[in-house]
C-alpha cells in the first residue's frame, strides 16, 4: 500500500528546504519539535502541522534504576542552573501517531512527504519520523522502519524514550524499541 515518505531534518535544513522555490511542494505535513529555547520553521504553505514542545532529553526506562537515577540527577542540575528540561510524554507520542494516521490517506493515499524537524535533526525528529513509518506499516515491519530511517538520515540516533513511548502507543510490544537498539549496535 502506498504511503507518504518522511524527512528528518534539523531546524536550519528544514528552514532552507521550505524557503526554496517550490520547497514546500510535495510536503503535506510538518512535525516541529522544539524545546523552550528553540523555534519551529515557518511553514505557512504546508496544510498540516503539528507543533510539540519538549527538549532533547530522554525518558529513562522505568525498569532501569541506574537510568532513572541519572535522569533525576540531570533534571536536578538543569533546574539548579535555571534551565529545566522537558522530556517527551506519552501524549507527545500519541499526537505523532494520530498525526501520521491522519496523513496516511491524504491526496488519495501515499502522496507527499512529511517533514519532521527538531533543533539538530539527530534524535527527536528521527524518532518522530520512525513513529510515522511504524504507523504506516504493519506489526513485524519494525526492522524495515529503522532501516528506512537510517537510509533517510544515516547519522540519526532516535531519541529512545520517544521511540519507547510510541512503541507502547502502537502496541508493538517492544519490537520497535528493540529494532532501534539492534540497529545502533550494527
Amino acid at each position: 500500500m502506498p504511503r507518504p515518505t518522511v524527512l528528518a531534518l534539523g531546524y536550519s535544513e528544514a528552514s532552507m528546504l521550505l524557503r526554496q522555490p517550490r520547497g514546500a511542494g510535495g510536503i503535506i505535513g510538518v512535525i516541529s519539535i522544539c524545546g523552550a529555547r528553540e523555534f519551529a520553521v515557518e511553514a505557512a504553505d504546508v496544510p498540516h502541522r503539528l507543533a510539540l514542545r519538549f527538549d532533547d532529553v530522554d525518558v529513562p526506562d522505568p525498569s532501569d534504576t541506574v537510568a532513572m537515577l541519572r535522569a533525576h540527577s540531570r533534571q536536578k542540575w538543569a533546574s539548579e542552573v535555571g534551565r529545566p528540561l522537558t522530556p517527551p510524554t506519552l501524549a507527545d507520542a500519541e499526537q505523532i501517531v494520530a498525526f501520521a494516521r491522519s496523513l496516511r490517506d491524504v491526496d488519495g493515499g501515499g502522496g507527499g512527504t512529511v517533514l519532521c524537524h527538531c533543533g539538530a535533526g539527530m534524535s527527536r525528529s528521527p524518532a518522530a519520523a520512525l513513529l510515522c513509518l511504524a504507523t504506516w506499516t504493519e506489526p513485524g515491519d519494525e526492522r524495515w522502519c529503522v532501516d528506512e530511517l537510517r537510509r533517510i538520515r544515516p547519522s540519526a540516533i532516535p531519541l529512545l524514550g520517544l521511540v519507547r513511548l510510541g512503541d507502547a502507543v502502537l502496541d508493538r510490544q517492544g519490537r520497535l524499541t528493540q529494532a532501534v537498539v539492534e540497529a545502533m549496535r550494527r
